[in-house]
């Protein structure tokens, strides 16, 4: 698993929806394995968001549901100390941003529809703007741009990264594509 995991992290194109041995009832099975505490009904309804917006999108909803368990553990109302908000942990000003380039009239962060929506769709932006560069794109979801140019920095000079980047940062990623091996052993 973790050679395809490094396979998607090194390829170009953009990250694919749906594997015909894929079903949407492990979604479902590795949304409760992480938020036991959730009603059937959000099961379903945030299951629906990340298939409809991953596919809209172009982006693995399996990506989405990992980031989404290390953001917020699949917890709506999540609201992070630097004050991002919802299931995606999405910034205001990202949200704002994001909002406007879907043409959205307005949006509420907390909304899980509207807080799936824009995360994806900034997931694909991201992946875009790295030229499909996985780590790069984690990177700069969870710490911004200075964060991704960090990381690059990382693959080069390792002391570097030891001595300067933000250890949450590095860390994010690590996680991220842990859960991402995990739901792609589990769907």
């Amino acid at each position: 698993m973790e050679d395809y995991l490094d396979e998607v992290a090194n390829s170009k194109e953009v990250l694919t929806f749906f594997n015909k041995k894929d079903s949407p009832e492990k979604l479902k099975k590795f949304i409760t394995s992480v938020n036991p505490k959730l009603s059937v009904a959000e099961v379903n309804r945030y299951s629906t968001y990340i298939l409809t917006y991953s596919k809209q999108y172009n982006v693995d909803y399996k990506l989405v549901a990992a980031v989404i368990a290390q953001e917020s553990k699949f917890k709506a109302n999540a609201k992070s100390r630097v004050g991002a908000l919802g299931l995606m942990q999405v910034m205001p000003t990202t949200g704002k941003n994001v909002a406007q380039k879907l043409k959205l009239p307005s949006h509420d962060l907390l909304d899980p529809r509207d807080n799936i929506q824009i995360g994806v769709k900034f997931i694909s932006m991201l992946y875009k703007e790295y030229n499909g560069d996985f780590n790069l794109m984690l990177a700069h979801y969870n710490g911004g741009y200075k964060q991704a140019e960090l990381y690059k920095t990382f693959r080069y000079f390792e002391l570097m990264r030891l001595i300067t980047m933000q250890f949450e940062t590095f860390n994010y990623v690590k996680k991220v594509k842990a859960n991402y091996r995990k739901i792609n052993r589990e769907i």
